[in-house]
């Protein structure tokens, strides 16, 4: 086979690369084996092995240190040995770039498994250090339940980079599908698995470009987890292969070649068909137990020439015996009858010579993979008339039944359509009134933009509602069904005010048609709405009219899985978690009769469990409950964006909730573009995650950050139909306005908020949006010194939160409530009292969250500063200690909030060292406004 100069460069290239990783004794049998076989390379191969021996073994330049072909040997790290935050248990394994090792956390702050990848530090590993680097950037932006995540990374003093991995306790996806024998379509539905992350790969530019069975490892649980994306490669944004660069072009020789796609042994550019190739690869051996490739011997030239000039014989044409048979449980023949001709086609279309004749993309995989376990026809191969009659005839086995099933195939067909038709004439007829009334929403709509009128989509919906009332009288039915789907509509785009309006039209029309359960169902969702809309009050009495209506409800899992969803999320607010837990299991017990676990309405109930587990602390739990609600998204045919914002909101909760700042806000920054890219900004998702990506800025010291959100913000603030997210983000206009201290009290951000505190209507009927409005306003006057005012409001957030016998409670709100009375003391200049007032403050949110949680340790900064104008400095840089380390995990060595944390921690030390030099410090320290202690500390 003819070859270009740049062709034999790269397979001379490869073969260089899995020499180099191969011990003295498998590389002198190996080098031997590719002499036999003749291979033309060999010498030049063999130059470039003496080139190396003789660089470890000569004084070279006698500057660098003796290289070593044995990976092993260039490592020195030792079981115990501490990387960063975490200690090694044991080796994993080792490559020709890295070795693995299983570590655990060993800082106290939190238990976890993870795998560490170490790079080895050789010289001549320059290309290595920079695909360590992409691999860290690359998993960075891959968040999948069935890609091996990345927890952590840093470099160590002494200049070791590291990455800490997800540890994945699993076997290799041929080994776990042989070792249990799993049947052919068990193995198909784990192989989905492997086509959603590589779909998700795919989604973000990343290219892996080495799968295989040992890089696709598979859980006791069944689960799928990819990983090593060491030689992935990063595409255009319109996903065309990138420039080759000098590492891209190092990294490309680095491969499996009996996974290896033509292009990447010819060293062609590299698209995602390289990928979709590989798929194929894994695929075939997994349905039908052999490669694709029959070798006469299993040599590189022979593999190559495989690869790049042989058509593979489709896996039901191979010689299957019972070796192949008998782990998939089932005969030779049985196991030809399986394979052709679906799942021929689609092994084999994966397999096409030219990129541009495979599946256009995984997702094209992905579809003719369900269209196969659905039982319908795949597009792999063009099916005849014939083909498609007999997969109607396999999905409808009974109804066809055995033998002639083409035949009575039809016949069933033809009977089924009198007998459906003549039941299905009011069906037709209410299709026909609701295609109608479709028409002529959307011509009004013209009619209106014809006149040089913009109608929005709330607008469009709102109309809609008002037709079906007055219009579809005489079709209860129909009318119905419509408003139920309007209300949902209005509910997903965040119109809890429209929703709940919609909803109880629905409500009243079943109740007429006699319908209780659908009355009843209705009625539960329009309390969830009172419930979004922070009217506590509404909620509880609506979710009891319901249980009147269909008094059976507890025997019906679908309404028992909404109205115990519902009570869950009442019991929560008024602060019960444990009896939410019980009545959110119970939702999800129910829902999962009801639906099946990858329905909505099941993660609906499955969120709130993760919620509650928040709250109760169970930081583990709710990491495992988001597994399983990511999981149960991403094993649907495919995940919406409305699902993936969702679930960015999930995450988010669980990091915030966690303490983990640093690592939500890197989450957030990318959720939020992709929100608004995919749903637009106005979405519920989207702005509740603007929403939260803001609050974790002002948490990390971002406030000039933060104030480039003011004009999202104040768009959320002032949209009157979702109060709550309006008062969250009013709330947050107004704290970034007092911190930059742009705002005065005859400003609308101060009246809006004095309105929110004071007002008993709408989101501050929730006693919770009126303690945030106190906090906020007690925390304005604090800045300012007005110390009166600052008092009167927080005599009336004492008047909430007080308990009869005159104590706040063990609670964030009571620990907030009497930090800022402490501070208050503190600039009164009753330094006694404000000490001990933070000290209380300090116990009850150590009480809430325990004394490591980094939220606990703002107090604790705050308890410091009073504790250092004291002049108790021994005592303070004894509290400051305790919470640096905590903080800079939490926060990042960068935040300026923690900087601030190291300031004081640097003044404290000087205080001890220099007195003299400390007192000219704080003496400049004076001078500077703005020094005084916060509600947050920063």
């Amino acid at each position: 086979m003819n070859r270009t100069p740049e062709q034999q460069w790269s397979a001379l290239s490869a073969l260089y690369e899995e020499a180099d990783g191969m011990r003295a004794d498998e590389l002198q049998a190996w080098l031997e084996r590719l002499e036999r076989e003749g291979n033309p390379l060999l010498p030049q191969l063999r130059l470039m092995l003496d080139a190396r021996s003789h660089l470890e073994t000569d004084d070279f330049l006698g500057t660098l240190p003796r290289l070593s072909s044995d990976a092993a040997n260039a490592s020195d790290w030792h079981e115990d040995d501490r990387v960063g935050p975490y200690r090694l248990v044991k080796p994993l394994g080792e490559g020709g770039m890295a070795e693995v090792w299983l570590a655990e956390r060993a800082d106290g702050a939190f238990k976890r498994q993870v795998a560490i990848k170490l790079p080895y530090p050789r010289p001549g590993r320059e290309t290595f250090a920079a695909r360590f680097d992409r691999e860290r950037d690359i998993l960075a932006t891959l968040r999948h339940p069935h890609i091996a995540g990345l927890y952590d990374a840093g470099v160590t003093k002494e200049g070791q980079a590291w990455l800490a991995l997800e540890y994945v306790e699993g076997q290799p996806i041929s080994t776990f599908c042989d070792e249990r024998k799993l049947p052919v379509r068990e193995r198909v539905q784990l192989f989905r698995q492997v086509l959603l992350a590589v779909q998700h790969a795919h989604a973000n530019l990343v290219i892996h470009r080495d799968l295989k069975p040992g890089n696709i490892l598979v859980t006791s649980q069944g689960e799928v987890r990819l990983l090593d994306f060491g030689i992935a490669k990063l595409l255009e944004a319109q996903g065309d292969a990138i420039e080759e660069t000098e590492l891209t072009r190092q990294a490309g020789r680095s491969m499996t070649p009996r996974y290896a796609s033509p292009e990447q042994l010819m060293g062609l550019p590299l698209t995602t068909a390289c990928d979709v190739y590989s798929l194929g690869v894994v695929f075939y051996e997994l349905i039908c137990g052999e490669r694709p490739y029959e070798l006469r011997t299993e040599s590189a030239a022979q593999l190559e020439h495989a690869i790049l000039e042989v058509d593979p014989r489709a896996p039901s044409r191979r010689s299957l015996g019972d070796e192949q048979a008998e782990p998939r449980g089932t005969s030779p023949k049985g196991l030809r009858k399986l394979l052709a001709p679906e799942l021929d086609a689609i092994a084999l279309r994966c397999l096409e010579k030219k990129p541009s004749s495979r599946y256009s993309s995984v997702d094209a995989v992905l579809a003719d993979v369900d269209r196969w376990l659905a039982g319908e026809a795949v597009l792999a191969k063009a099916p005849s008339a014939y083909y498609r009659l007999w997969k109607f005839a396999g999905r409808h086995r009974l109804g066809v039944g055995l033998g002639l099933a083409s035949i009575v195939s039809l016949v069933v067909v033809a009977t089924a359509a009198v007998v459906f038709g003549l039941q299905a004439r009011e069906e037709s007829a209410r299709a026909g009134a609701a295609r109608d009334f479709m028409l002529n929403l959307f011509k009004r709509a013209d009619q209106e933009k014809a006149r040089g009128a913009d109608i929005t989509a709330r607008e469009l919906l709102e109309t809609g509602r008002k037709d079906v009332l007055t219009r579809l009288k005489t079709q209860p039915r129909l009318q119905s069904e419509l408003l139920l789907g309007i209300a949902n509509i209005q509910k997903d785009m965040g119109e809890f005010v429209g929703a709940d309006s919609t909803f109880a039209d629905a409500a009243r029309v079943y109740a007429e048609l006699g319908q209780p359960r659908d009355a009843a169902l209705a009625l539960t969702a329009q309390s969830n709405m009172a419930l979004r809309s922070g009217n506590l009050k509404q909620a509880r009495t609506l979710l009891q009219e319901a249980r009147e209506m269909d008094p059976q409800h507890g025997n019906e899992p679908e309404l028992n899985a909404r109205m115990s969803e519902v009570e869950g999320w009442i019991a929560e607010i008024q602060g019960d978690s444990k009896q939410a837990k019980t009545l959110f299991e119970r939702s999800h017990e129910q829902a999962l009769k009801a639906f099946g676990p990858n329905h909505p309405k099941t993660m609906d109930a499955l969120r709130g469990r993760i919620y509650t587990a928040q709250r109760m602390q169970d930081y583990d739990g709710a990491l495992q409950l988001l597994g399983q609600l990511e999981s149960a998204v991403m094993s649907t045919h495919s995940a919406d964006a409305r699902e993936l914002a969702s679930l960015a909101v999930d995450r988010s909760g669980v990091l915030s909730a966690a303490g983990q700042y640093a690592a939500q806000l890197e989450h957030l920054r990318g959720a939020v573009a992709r929100c608004a890219a995919d749903l637009g900004p106005n979405g519920t998702d989207c702005r509740s995650l603007a929403i939260r990506k803001v609050l974790a800025q002002l948490r990390l010291g971002l406030v000039d950050d933060a104030v480039e959100e003011l004009p999202s913000l104040e768009a959320i603030s002032e949209d009157q139909k979702s109060p709550t997210l309006g008062a969250e983000a009013a709330l947050l206009i107004f704290k970034i306005s007092a911190a930059k201290r742009i705002l005065g009290k005859d400003s609308k951000e101060y009246l809006r908020i004095r309105t929110l505190a004071e007002s008993s209507n709408g989101a501050s009927a929730n006693k919770n949006y009126r303690m945030k409005g106190l906090m906020a306003l007690a925390e304005f006057e604090l800045r300012q010194g007005d110390l009166t005012t600052a008092q009167e409001w927080l005599a009336k957030l004492d008047s909430l939160l007080l308990r009869p016998d005159g104590s706040l409670p063990i609670s964030v709100d009571g620990a907030i409530a009497m930090s800022m009375r402490g501070i208050a003391e503190f600039q009164r200049g009753e330094k006694s009292d404000a000490q001990e007032s933070l000290r209380q403050a300090l116990e009850r949110v150590t009480q809430v969250f325990g004394a490591k949680h980094p939220a606990v340790q703002f107090y604790a900064a705050n308890l410091a500063l009073v504790t250092e104008a004291m002049g108790q400095t021994s005592s303070a840089l004894e509290i400051v200690k305790k919470v640096e380390p905590v903080l800079r995990q939490s926060l990042g060595a960068e935040a300026p909030t923690y900087l601030r944390i190291r300031k004081l921690q640097d003044r404290l030390e000087l205080t001890i060292r220099s007195p003299d030099l400390a007192t000219e410090e704080a003496g400049r320290r004076r001078s500077v406004p703005g020094t005084r202690l916060s509600i947050d500390f920063f």
